[in-house]
C-alpha cells in the first residue's frame, strides 16, 4: 500500500516539477504587480488571473498527458484541461492533474 501511494505521489509530482519555473515566475509577477504588491501596475496585474486560471493548469495537464502517451497525449491532455478550466471561475489544478493523464 505504501509503495503504491508513493508511486502515485511521484506521478503527480512528475506533472508539477517540470513546470516549477512557471510557478515561480507567476509568484514573482503576483508579488510585484498586484495592487498590494511591491510595484503595483494595473497592466501587468492583468497577467495574474489568466495565468492562474488557464496557463498553469494547462501546462500541468500537458505534462501529465506527455507522461502517459508522449507528444500526442500531451496535446490531448492540454485540450482536456482547457475544457475543464473553461467550465469554472476557479483555478482547476486538481482537475488538470486528472484530465491531463486521462486525456493522454
Amino acid at each position: 500500500m505504501k509503495q503504491k501511494l508513493q508511486t502515485f505521489g511521484r506521478f503527480l509530482s512528475g506533472m508539477v516539477m517540470p513546470n516549477i519555473s512557471i510557478f515561480i515566475a507567476w509568484g514573482i509577477i503576483t508579488a510585484l504587480f498586484i495592487p498590494t504588491g511591491w510595484c503595483p501596475n494595473e497592466t501587468l496585474n492583468a497577467l495574474v488571473s489568466p495565468m492562474q486560471r488557464f496557463l498553469l493548469p494547462i501546462l500541468i495537464a500537458y505534462s501529465g498527458g506527455k507522461m502517459v502517451y508522449g507528444d500526442r497525449g500531451a496535446i490531448i491532455g492540454a485540450c482536456a484541461a482547457a475544457g475543464v478550466t473553461a467550465g469554472t471561475e476557479t483555478p482547476m489544478f486538481i482537475g488538470a492533474m486528472i484530465a491531463g493523464p486521462l486525456g493522454g
